[in-house]
């Protein structure tokens, strides 16, 4: 397949993450490398490849790596839970780094001229926004004592499973990185229940007296959820409409300096 030399190329995890901003634009092919999906869209008179990695660190690696050509900047999109108090359902995360939860020591900076670029694209799209540090966990991480210990072992404001595999394979390709987050659920939000109790509820009707809390807190989650994803195609449609400067990059640092 051809390569093209895209300006953006916008990295989702997940299908329903990405869904909002799909219906805004035009897909003109689509293919798969590995477990991921590729895109090539076009919005406004901008080609623009997006691709879903699928959920979790190596599925995200291989994926960024995966990216045919040299996109010039990769951002990682989608929905993360929040570390600190100041970050609520809905809220915008622009991670200024990213760290790994059992690692701290082992960080990659965001481009600067990203960063300051998704500023304005949140500011034009009228949203509550926050720059820091976004830490990338191994599986999710919902009860509260073990994300105010990530906070406070890693800085970070808020947890993802895929930003910073994704910045590692932005590096290895050349391409400058960055990251913008919805928070789907905050530090006081209860912890999700097993998910065997969801799927197999229809099932076991006898015990639905008995997981009703549950599944009301799944159903809470996912409302929550799927209101703050729905806030993601804004600021993607502005960032494309002003665009980023390459001319105002700052030199990149190494991937160990904080």
């Amino acid at each position: 397949m051809k390569k093209e030399n895209y300006t953006f190329c916008f990295v989702f995890a997940m299908g329903v993450e990405a869904r909002p901003f799909l219906k805004r634009v035009e897909t003109k092919r689509r293919w798969k490398i590995g477990h991921a999906t590729h895109r090539e869209v076009f919005f406004e008179g901008d080609m623009i490849l997006v691709v879903r990695s699928g959920i979790g660190f190596e599925k995200a690696l291989a994926a960024a790596k995966g990216v045919q050509g040299r996109p010039t900047f990769m951002l990682s999109i989608g929905t993360c839970g929040a570390l600190v108090p100041d970050l609520s359902p809905g809220d915008i995360l622009i991670a200024n780094e990213t760290v790994l939860q059992h690692n701290p020591n082992e960080r990659l900076k965001c481009s600067e001229v990203v960063i300051k670029s998704l500023e304005r694209a949140c500011s034009r799209a009228g949203l509550r926004y926050k720059i820091g540090p976004i830490a990338t966990a191994a599986k999710p991480v919902f009860h509260r004592a073990e994300r105010e210990k990530l906070s406070q072992t890693s800085g970070a404001y808020a947890v993802d499973m895929e930003s910073h595999a994704i910045a590692t394979g932005a590096s290895s390709i050349g391409s400058s990185f960055g990251v913008i987050r919805v928070v789907s659920d905050g530090i006081e939000s209860p912890p999700l229940p097993d998910r065997n109790i969801i799927k197999n509820w229809r099932r076991q009707f006898h015990k639905i007296p008995k997981n009703i809390f549950s599944l009301i807190r799944w159903w809470n989650f996912l409302r929550t959820f799927n209101a703050s994803v729905k806030k993601l195609d804004k600021p993607l449609v502005e960032l494309t409409r002003i665009g980023i400067d390459p001319s105002c990059e700052l030199p990149k640092v190494d991937s160990n300096q904080r």
